[in-house]
């Protein structure tokens, strides 16, 4: 007997967008070409920065007290910069801190190319880096779920953060090549011109209202609006739970790829800064390729697992590398695990910005950051005095934070069931 023909459509999922998709977006190509320019302008600064600090006073000290100045406003406004966002939209929040940042990197150049800079001129555009920094890095990862839909947030993190790869090794190249070729002015100068430029771009967004659509202010103010983000944050199991992964892993591997490194090229391997380089580039290759096949591949149903197994994965590979005797096992260790950085920011950011309250997305995504680059300067200092003594122990040190993390979130039945 024949069965008779059901007339209810049967629902058929949309196949999964790769990464090159996202570029048949006019909006994404927009936000990409403006935040690459951004990146490449902050390479750009950062080569000049160390070689006109240098140049003026001839002092390491000096260089490392930029930095730091830079680094405290930073940090201590991120979640301020993450509430603007919220408040008045991430998009003319990057507006704004990419145009303050080309109006006082400007005047800079000039100073510079006219030989009239002086140090007390150079920390005053330090801390002014630092804040447009702070309003810049959340609004700039609290946009794209206004710009892309939701099944795409995986291919275009990927898009971004292969780009981002990219940018860390031709920008500092290339802002050394302008460095070497027409001076530190000049390089200054290039990175007003990569914010002017990006500035454009993202104006240029504005192509629908939601862009735009920005919340009514609590009556809190502020400062009520921060709280009420910290709140919310502290409040949901899987955003909680993220910050202090994110703690965890980057105040340990943030001291020993930086200090650990160095003197494991220096010492141990006897490769110099040729070997650095090379260790270094490693993780980048290896992050381009876990972000490129997290665009491709579909996350995990469970997404709790996954930071259990970036715990445990970083974890061994950062206490290998400073248990293996010579550079070119280190560099395939580098290698493997930089696959885990590429793959967790792709995965874990789009399932952030999916998971996260739109009217909160800046907040939250400044909470992230400020985890990750709060603290390290103090991660630098305490890597520096146990590398000092032991560089073995640092690496141990930093390995074990993330193994234990990982142990600790693995027993944890409601991390097991994150999804």
């Amino acid at each position: 007997m024949e069965q008779p023909v059901s007339s209810t459509p049967v629902a058929v999922q949309a196949p999964r967008p790769k990464p090159w998709s996202v570029f048949a977006s006019p909006s994404f190509d927009k936000l990409w070409v403006g935040t690459t320019l951004s990146l490449f302008g902050d390479f750009f600064s950062v080569i000049a920065m160390a070689w006109l600090v240098l140049q003026l006073t001839g002092s390491s000290l000096a260089l490392g007290t930029v930095l730091v100045v830079q680094a405290v406003p930073r940090a201590a406004l991120m979640v301020v910069g993450g509430a603007l966002a919220d408040r008045f939209t991430p998009r003319l929040t990057m507006l704004g801190s990419m145009a303050l940042r080309a109006l006082f990197v400007a005047p800079l150049a000039l100073l510079v190319l006219t030989g009239r800079v002086q140090m007390w001129e150079v920390y005053g555009i330090a801390v002014v880096f630092g804040i447009v920094d702070a309003f810049f890095y959340p609004a700039r990862s609290s946009i794209l779920p206004r710009i892309v839909d939701s099944r795409e947030l995986e291919a275009a993190n990927a898009v971004l953060n292969v780009t981002a790869q990219a940018s860390v090794i031709l920008g500092p190249v290339l802002g050394g090549v302008i460095v070497a070729a027409y001076g530190v002015g000049w390089a200054f100068a290039g990175d007003a011109a990569a914010f002017v430029l990006g500035f454009v771009f993202i104006l240029w967004l504005a192509s629908g209202r939601t862009l735009d659509a920005a919340k009514a202010p609590g009556k809190d103010g502020l400062g009520g609006q921060i709280v009420a983000g910290l709140r919310y944050a502290w409040g949901e199991i899987g955003i909680r739970i993220t910050l202090i992964v994110v703690a965890v892993i980057d105040f340990g591997a943030n001291g020993a790829i930086a200090v650990g490194l160095p003197t494991l090229a220096h010492g141990r391997f006897a490769a110099g800064a040729a070997g650095f380089g090379i260790l270094l580039g490693a993780w980048g290759v290896g992050a381009t390729v876990g972000a490129i096949g997290a665009g491709v591949i579909p996350p995990p149903k469970r997404f709790g697992w996954l930071i259990v197994g970036v715990c445990l994965w970083l974890g061994a590979g950062v206490l290998a590398v400073g248990l293996l005797p010579s550079l070119p096992p280190a560099t395939a260790v580098m290698g493997l695990s930089g696959i885990a950085t590429g793959t967790v920011n792709t995965y874990g950011i789009s399932w952030l910005q999916r998971r996260t309250d739109p009217a909160m997305q800046g907040r939250v995504m400044s909470l992230v950051m400020l985890a990750s680059l709060g603290l390290t300067p103090i991660g630098y200092a305490v890597s520096g005095a146990i590398a000092q003594a032991n560089v073995t122990l640092l690496f141990a040190i930093a390995g074990g934070m993330m193994l234990v993390c990982g142990l600790g979130l693995a027993a944890s039945r409601q991390v097991r069931e994150l999804t």
